[in-house]
């Protein structure tokens, strides 16, 4: 097991981590329990390159023969999808909220999902899994990141989940790696839950991971967390099971 810190230490002093964020799409991390120092996410930009216009032919263009080996018109190149390799049907949620049921949004109380000091500069802070092969896998795909902690700054209280698209070379690689570090891993609702925690003086801080088809749903958490946390965003992502 790694040193335990706590939550706090993260959510305050995160600005003193020794590798800034990428511009591009500075991640939230947040440091739980027995976990050691986090990676940044970065997302890649993707750029699409449109060919110049084809000017329309004139009339006595139009009346002339085209020879038969004369290029076809340059069309644009369609963009590479950082999600190309998932499975037809895979959730795609676009924000936080739909992971959420309004049971589960009440039952997390004072706390507030993803407040805006999470976004001051001055903070810096991160979240993710403590093990470093593991957050080079979320740094490599695009995710969604959801945070429940307290509304008006730092504390030792918070929820960080990041949901990542994954192929399954990916999935595959988190689940092996999950369990050499000794994650309790069993089946559930059609996917692998992996869990941790260990109790300190300074109180609760786990992790809980769920891998099911093209989703990881990374959580990491302090003194906090509602009874069926995971199991609601399973809800929310395949309702129909």
């Amino acid at each position: 097991m790694l040193g335990a810190k706590s939550l706090g230490e993260i959510l305050v002093a995160a600005a003193h981590a020794p590798t800034p964020p990428s511009p591009t799409n500075r991640r939230l991390r947040v440091l739980i329990g027995t976990l050691g120092a986090l990676l940044l996410v970065a997302i890649v930009t993707i750029v699409v390159l449109w060919p110049r216009p084809v000017a329309a032919p004139t009339a006595s263009e139009t009346a002339r023969p085209v020879p038969s080996d004369s290029p076809a018109p340059a069309t644009p190149s369609p963009a590479p999808s950082p999600t190309g390799s998932l499975a037809p049907g895979t959730p795609r949620p676009t924000e936080c909220e739909e992971l959420y049921s309004p049971a589960m949004v009440e039952a997390f109380g004072n706390l507030v999902l993803n407040p805006n000091w999470l976004d001051d500069p001055d903070e810096d802070l991160r979240v993710g899994p403590a093990d470093e092969q593991l957050q080079n896998l979320i740094d490599d795909n695009e995710s969604l990141e959801c945070v429940w902690t307290t509304a008006k700054g730092g504390s030792d209280v918070g929820v960080a989940t990041a949901l990542v698209w994954v192929d399954p070379d990916e999935r595959e690689a988190a689940a092996e790696r999950l369990d050499e570090l000794g994650f309790d891993c069993f089946d559930e609702r059609e996917g692998l839950r992996c869990i941790t925690e260990e109790t300190t003086e300074e109180g609760s801080f786990g992790e809980s991971h769920f891998l099911r088809d093209g989703i990881w749903l990374s959580t990491q958490y302090g003194n906090a967390g509602p009874a069926g946390y995971t199991l609601d965003m399973v809800n929310n992502l395949w309702p129909d099971d």
